[in-house]
């Protein structure tokens, strides 16, 4: 995969979680469950990311980013 690719799939990959976490909650979703969202591999989940906690924080720094920007 290019560079470019490999980022579009980790943004793929927060916004899955993103959604499924605001509809079942953290605990309730497994990494599958978002792998099969994304439409990736759960493979891919761990070349971005060493387990569910590290792609919770990826996605609230996402989240927290443009606000910390505009200080």
């Amino acid at each position: 995969k290019t560079k470019q690719e490999a980022q579009e799939t980790r943004m793929s990959l927060l916004d899955a979680a993103e959604q499924l976490f605001q509809q079942r909650g953290v605990s309730r979703c497994s990494l599958q469950d978002i792998a099969l969202s994304a439409g990736v591999t759960r493979g891919a989940i761990y070349w971005h990311f060493k387990d569910k906690a590290e792609l919770f924080d990826a996605m609230m720094d996402r989240a927290t980013m443009p606000l910390e920007e505009g200080m």
